[in-house]
């Protein structure tokens, strides 16, 4: 039992010192990062790291898509968010499905937010990627194969096998060399760009604003 014991709190100090050392590298902004925008939007945190999901947009967020409580739409007599969010349904403002799709009252609506050559060469809010049906988003549908403005990155090739090319808008080169966002392309062999565990992390698994 003692042994069990021993070995859970070794595990437990490589976790806490992996996480550091993932957090270290990550990108710095705001006033800890000599007053340095996110990419793409992100979130700075009160901590000064860039990223996506609660502890990034939530309470402290320095600038990007921070999160916000503010009420609009007609639970608010028709006011309007600040820096391009969505009303939702319910009239608060914010940015992800549930404020930006079914219901969406105002700012960057999925639902109708068109571009491209659908729309007279419209551009997407925020650097979404304007898909090749001309809707605005993000994600492999959006930024991938037909991507006509915005953040399209996704599946180009870089990296050492494509001539050392780096991705655009800071995605990660895989290892496998393709540019991307998430854990298969900003963790382990990671070749350039937001190369991060935590960052990859916090992109995927906390933001609805990065999935469809």
């Amino acid at each position: 039992m003692k042994m069990m014991s021993t070995r859970a709190l070794a595990l437990g100090a490589a976790a806490v010192l992996a996480f550091a050392a993932a957090t270290a590298q990550a990108q710095r902004c705001g006033e800890q990062g000599s007053n340095m925008e996110c990419p793409n939007n992100l979130c700075c945190s009160q901590y000064g790291y860039c990223g996506m999901g609660g502890d990034y947009c939530g309470k402290g967020c320095q600038n990007g898509a921070c999160w916000t409580s503010k009420r609009c739409g007609s639970q608010a007599g028709g006011a309007t968010c600040t820096n391009n969010q969505c009303c939702s349904q319910y009239g608060y403002c914010g940015f992800g499905a549930e404020y930006c799709g079914a219901g969406c009252q105002g700012g960057p609506c999925r639902a109708d937010i068109k571009c491209g050559s659908q729309a007279g060469g419209k551009l997407c809010p925020n650097n979404l990627c304007c898909s090749q049906w001309g809707f605005c988003g993000l994600g492999s549908e959006f930024c991938g194969g037909g991507c006509q403005s915005g953040a399209c990155s996704t599946d180009k090739p870089c990296g050492k096998d494509a001539g050392g090319r780096v991705c655009t808008n800071n995605y990660c080169c895989s290892k496998w060399g393709s540019c991307g966002i998430g854990p298969g392309y900003c963790g382990a062999g990671c070749q350039s760009g937001g190369c991060d565990g935590v960052f990859a992390e916090a992109i995927t698994a906390n933001s609805t604003l990065l999935q469809e």
